[in-house]
């Protein structure tokens, strides 16, 4: 659905389906992120058509290969450049690794690297040190992780304390905690 056009060619959703870790989707999945103009061309598309198809009911295992299958085909094509990817708001919840989401207070960007390894930048994965890559499909959606600075962060939950309270009224596991402000997410959650 779309709330409000703009004419700068970014988008943004909150995304609700992990479905890049071949689990069955959940009702505890948010992840806000804006795409920049060639993020919107290509990677927001597999969103859309994820909702679609969740939308008109089709199983969830069948969306996931609907979806996956159709990787650099014409109608869904592979970003054909670098780009951005905009997670800056104060909160998400996804998998950093199976079997279970995490909630985390981790602003970041993501700078599209398809076929990047930690090795290439010398990342070390979810870990403190950073930057690293974050691979979901090998050749698609491979990001370059940067997170903001403390400072920055910090200014990012302050301004959205209203919000923050609002989302943890909605959903406890929106809440913000010390483990989900550390600055990586941790498996203690």
């Amino acid at each position: 659905m779309l709330n409000r056009k703009g004419s700068n060619g970014v988008s943004c959703i909150v995304v609700r389906s992990d479905w890049q870790f071949e689990v069955p989707f959940r009702n505890d999945i948010y992840w806000p992120v804006c795409f920049d103009t060639e993020g919107s061309r290509t990677l927001l598309q597999d969103y859309m058509k994820t909702a679609e198809l969740r939308a008109s009911g089709m199983d969830a295992n069948h969306v996931h290969r609907e979806v996956t299958k159709k990787f650099g085909a014409s109608d869904y094509p592979n970003p054909s450049r670098t780009g951005i990817a905009y997670m800056i708001a104060p909160v998400m919840r996804g998998f950093t690794a199976a079997p279970e989401p995490k909630t985390m207070n981790m602003p970041h960007y993501m700078f599209y690297a398809p076929n990047l390894t930690d090795a290439d930048i010398g990342g070390n994965g979810f870990s403190k040190q950073y930057p690293f890559m974050l691979r979901m499909s090998p050749g698609r959606d491979d990001y370059i992780i940067m997170l903001v600075g403390e400072s920055e962060k910090e200014k990012i939950l302050t301004d959205s304390k209203d919000l923050l309270e609002d989302l943890c009224s909605y959903r406890n596991f929106l809440c913000t905690t010390a483990i989900t402000k550390a600055r990586m997410p941790t498996d203690k959650q």
